[in-house]
């Protein structure tokens, strides 16, 4: 064999992946036209106030600790102004079934698709609005982004998380795709909650496995899988029903019967992908727990074609 040609191969094939290898890592540089459309969110974090002087259990921590969760929905014009809706967990606080409006404005904007965004709102019961700001990054040519705070404005300064988003519609596209056919399919929702089932109750850490299958009419039933404090190997039967509104969000319900207490759930949340995929949280009438789930926050996925 010679060995002069494999050589040449071997520096002709290099070379088509050095050529190759900007083109599949690069992305156009960004700008406000690149982060606009409607896209699905979620913020997952938390707020701890530490004491170390208390370790109830190995690996556990004391103090004050509030977990905090929004799922929604936000549409970014080219001028960098948004707006959109979210639904909100944050220690015993709860929005309510009732989306609260949110306005959004980028402030920076920069080539390599890192920038800053400014959100307001004002969360019921609390007069004076609500400042954030937004360090984000942008990928996937303006599919994706990431965020992280970095000012926080009437609202607790204590709490750190991070947001997710996917892009619903393109750009100037309106969004009034969604709709029955959404949601219709099996799913396999992946939960994680935090229960107390009465105000002076332990809370106990909780995760679930629901296995559904969702009809044209958006019922469906299935089956729940879970583990809740140290009671493990839960299996419960369970149906409900999922509306879906043209903007993709939806408002469903959780029917369980619970040591034979017949439970209804209701949740919130905003599918993407074409109902590929969806976020949601369970929310509450009240706009404060007395006992239930505190913290509550989940994603599904279809798993048929």
């Amino acid at each position: 064999m010679n060995t002069k040609s494999i050589a040449f191969g071997l520096v002709g094939l290099l070379a088509c992946l050095g050529l190759a290898t900007p083109a599949a890592q690069g992305q156009a540089p960004c700008s406000l036209q690149t982060f606009t459309g409607t896209y699905a969110f979620y913020e997952k974090g938390s707020s701890a106030i530490f004491d170390p002087n208390s370790q109830p259990y190995p690996f556990h921590w004391a103090g004050a600790f509030a977990p905090f969760v929004t799922v929604g929905e936000v549409t970014a014009g080219p001028d960098g102004i948004g707006h959109g809706f979210f639904w909100i967990r944050v220690g015993s606080f709860n929005g309510g079934l009732e989306p609260i409006p949110l306005e959004t404005t980028i402030t920076e904007m920069n080539e390599d698709c890192t920038g800053k965004v400014r959100a307001q709102f004002t969360l019921p019961g609390n007069p004076e609005p609500t400042i954030i700001v937004e360090r984000f990054i942008l990928f996937d040519n303006g599919r994706e982004y990431r965020a992280v705070p970095t000012e926080i404005v009437n609202g607790a300064p204590t709490l750190a998380w991070i947001m997710e988003g996917h892009r619903i519609s393109k750009p100037g596209e309106p969004l009034k795709t969604c709709g029955p056919q959404t949601a219709k399919g099996r799913y396999v929702w992946a939960v994680e909650n935090l229960v107390q089932f009465t105000p002076d109750a332990p809370i106990f850490s909780d995760a679930l496995l629901l296995s559904m299958d969702v009809s044209m009419s958006g019922d469906y039933s299935g089956m729940l899988y879970e583990k809740l404090g140290p009671t493990g190997n839960i299996v419960l039967p369970a149906s409900g029903k999922i509306t879906v509104n043209p903007d993709c969000s939806y408002a469903a319900t959780l029917n369980l019967t619970i040591q034979s207490v017949p439970v209804s759930i209701p949740i919130r949340g905003v599918f993407f992908e074409q109902g590929k995929k969806l976020y949601g949280l369970a929310v509450d009438t009240a706009q404060a727990d007395t006992g239930g789930t505190y913290f509550s926050f989940g994603q599904g996925q279809r798993t048929n074609p």
